[in-house]
C-alpha cells in the first residue's frame, strides 16, 4: 500500500516506536487510542460560526464560545476601510496583504487543531494508541530530578507527565484547506514532551521561566478562581441549534465621518467570553490554579479534574514558549505566523478523548461533550475514569480559526 506524503513521517515514528518499546514488560501500565475522526470528535464544538457575507451567526447546542467580531482587531480593521465618501468594503469580504489582497469571505469557527497527553508513566503517548516508550526512552533520557508522578489523595498533590500533539485534523482530512489552515503542516507530529524538560517538574526552575507566579498563587488570586469558576460553568442563553443573520453591522455616514457600528445582535456567549474568565486568565476555573506552571498541582480532588488542570497548564507553558501561532483578529487571519505569547481561555475549547470520548459518555449531560476553560467537569467526569486503564488521559483541544476564505 502506498503511504500519502502526510502519514509517511507518521508511519516512521510508528515503526520506531515499535522497535523501542518491543523490550518492554507484557504487563505495562500504559494505555490508549487513537482518534477516530468520524465518531470520536465532538464536531459540533466547531461552533459557533460566523460566515460571511450573508453574515450569519450560525451554533449548534449552544456551544460556548467567541467569534471574529468579538475581536477588537477585526472592529478596528473594519473601522478603518471607511473612506470620506461613505463608501465601505462589507464586513463579510476580506483581503490579505500576503494574498495581494484577493476577495475572500470573512470566517471563524473552532477549529480541531491539537491534542495532548496527560499521563502517569513517563513516555506513555496516550493519542498514539498507547504506545510505551518508557522502556527504551527513559534510559536515555531520564526524568529531570528523578520525577515521578503521583497522587497524594491526602495532601491533594499530584504530578503527571503531558505530551503536546500537533492535530491539525481538517488539514489532515483536507476540508477548508484553501486561507484557513495555511501554515499547518497535514500530519501528526509530536511537538513537546514534559520528560526532557526540567521546568515541568520542578517548581524551582519553572519560577525561572513564569516569575508572575508569585503573583498567582497568593490567597486573594486563587479566591478568584472561584469567581471564574461559577461564571464560567453557566449555561449559554438562547435556543439551540440557533442561526441569526446578524444585521447593522455597518451604518453608511455619507458626511464624511466613520460610521458606527452595531454589534448589539452579536449573540457570542456570555458565559465563556465576556464573564470573568477571559480577564482571571491565571484561573482554571473549577478546576483551580494554572499557576506554578508545571506539573505539580496542588488542587487535586480527583483525577478528572487533575488531569483537565494539567491539560490547561501545558495550553498555558506552549504559548509561553512561543509555540502556537496567532489564529484569531486581524493579524491571525491573515498571517498564522506571528508567536501568541499569552493564553486567551475564550479562543480554547476542549475535548476528553481518552478514556473514553466525552460525547460517547453515557453519563455526559445531553447536548455537551466539550468544555469551555474552567468550565465545571461534575456534569461529565462520572465514568470518565477507571483503574488501572482508565487513568492515564488524552483531550482533543479545539482553536478558534478567524480566517480570509476564498
Amino acid at each position: 500500500m502506498k503511504l500519502t506524503t502526510p502519514f509517511k513521517k507518521f508511519a516512521s515514528m510508528l515503526m520506531f516506536s515499535v522497535v523501542l518499546s518491543s523490550t518492554a514488560s507484557a504487563e505495562g501500565t500504559c494505555a490508549g487510542k487513537f482518534i477516530n475522526p468520524i465518531t470520536d470528535v465532538c464536531w459540533s464544538c466547531m461552533f459557533p460560526m460566523y460566515i460571511s457575507p450573508l453574515p450569519v451567526f450560525w451554533n449548534i447546542k449552544q456551544q460556548k464560545g467567541q467569534i471574529v467580531l468579538d475581536q477588537p482587531s477585526i472592529k478596528a480593521h473594519a473601522s478603518a476601510i471607511f473612506s470620506p465618501d461613505g463608501y465601505i468594503t462589507p464586513l463579510g469580504i476580506c483581503g490579505c496583504p500576503n494574498r495581494l489582497y484577493m476577495p475572500g469571505i470573512l470566517m471563524s469557527f473552532y477549529e480541531p487543531y491539537r491534542s495532548v497527553d496527560i499521563t502517569k508513566a513517563p513516555f506513555c503517548f496516550v493519542g498514539l494508541g498507547g504506545l510505551d516508550l518508557g522502556e527504551g526512552l527513559s534510559s536515555l533520557v531520564p526524568a529531570p530530578n528523578g520525577a515521578q508522578p503521583n497522587y497524594d489523595n491526602v495532601g491533594h498533590s499530584s504530578f503527571m507527565n503531558m505530551h503536546w500533539y500537533l492535530d491539525p485534523i481538517l488539514a489532515i482530512l483536507e476540508i477548508l484547506d484553501t486561507g484557513c489552515t495555511m501554515g499547518d503542516t497535514a500530519s501528526i507530529d509530536i511537538a513537546f514532551m514534559s520528560e526532557i524538560d526540567p521546568m515541568w517538574n520542578d517548581d524551582d526552575v519553572s519560577f525561572i521561566f513564569a516569575p508572575d507566579s508569585v503573583l498567582y498563587t497568593s490567597l486573594p488570586a486563587n479566591l478568584a478562581c472561584t469567581v471564574d469558576c461559577v461564571a464560567t460553568s453557566l449555561p449559554n442563553s438562547g435556543d439551540s441549534n440557533k442561526t441569526q443573520v446578524i444585521d447593522n453591522i455597518f451604518i453608511p455616514n455619507y458626511s464624511g465621518q466613520k460610521s458606527s457600528m452595531d454589534y448589539s445582535s452579536n449573540v457570542s456567549n456570555s458565559a465563556s467570553n465576556l464573564n470573568p474568565s477571559k480577564y482571571l486568565y491565571w484561573c482554571a476555573g473549577c478546576q483551580g490554579s494554572i499557576y506554578p506552571l508545571d506539573g505539580n498541582n496542588a488542587n487535586n480532588i480527583q483525577q478528572v479534574q487533575n488531569a483537565i488542570l494539567s491539560a490547561v497548564k501545558a495550553n498555558n507553558m506552549i504559548h509561553r514558549m512561543g509555540l502556537q501561532m496567532k489564529t484569531t483578529g486581524f493579524y491571525g487571519m491573515c498571517a498564522n505566523v506571528i508567536p501568541d505569547l499569552q493564553l486567551d481561555k475564550a479562543e480554547w475549547k476542549y475535548q476528553m478523548q481518552y478514556p473514553l470520548p466525552q460525547g460517547l459518555n453515557p453519563t455526559t449531560a445531553v447536548g455537551t461533550c466539550c468544555n469551555a476553560i474552567g468550565e465545571t467537569d461534575s456534569t461529565w467526569n462520572s465514568g470518565a475514569s477507571f483503574p488501572i486503564t482508565g487513568e492515564d488521559f488524552n483531550f482533543l483541544w479545539f482553536h478558534e480559526r478567524d480566517c480570509c476564505y476564498f
